[in-house]
């Protein structure tokens, strides 16, 4: 049915992990019921077709990445010394980079927050804000900053370092 579909499908994302796959099992049995696939004919093609298993796998994984990646205003990246804040805007991605020195609690241990909060004028924090204009679609710029170890964050973080910047 989908056959000349998928064989020019290009992944716009990534293939969703096996454990992604198992906690959206319903939702990916709806999605291959919705082609005509009940599970007989899915344990057909599991056996006997690798090719469409995997381009439907792709399919799946994209329209999941796609509603996901739509609603994404806010992510983060964290670790030891560095806090990168994104926020998406309508036709960018604005930035707020928090550096600290090697001397000073690292940004991973709990109550890194509220020390951060307490010491944002110390002179071994430094801050970085930025904005880059995205062209083309925005979500792969989103998928862009997750492959790259970013994870989706409330509004919080960013939201409470952008109020101190702007007084």
């Amino acid at each position: 049915m989908w056959g000349f579909f998928l064989k020019n499908f290009k992944m716009k994302y990534a293939r969703l992990t096996l454990e992604q796959f198992e906690e959206l099992h319903e939702e990916f049995s709806l999605f291959l019921a919705s082609q005509s696939i009940d599970k007989k004919k899915w344990d057909e093609l599991k056996s006997q077709n690798s090719n469409i298993v995997a381009e439907e796998m792709d399919l799946f994984s994209d329209m999941v990445w796609d509603r996901t990646l739509e609603k994404v205003e806010y992510l983060e990246n964290l670790s030891e010394n560095h806090l990168f804040l994104f926020k998406r805007q309508k036709k960018s991605i604005d930035l707020i980079l928090i550096k600290s020195e090697e001397n000073v609690p690292s940004l991973v241990n709990e109550g890194a927050w509220q020390w951060l909060i307490e010491n944002i004028k110390h002179s071994s924090v430094t801050i970085f804000q930025s904005s880059k204009a995205i062209e083309g679609d925005f979500k792969v710029a989103m998928f862009g900053l997750i492959k790259n170890g970013a994870s989706i964050a409330k509004a919080d973080r960013f939201e409470q370092i952008k109020s101190f910047l702007s007084k």
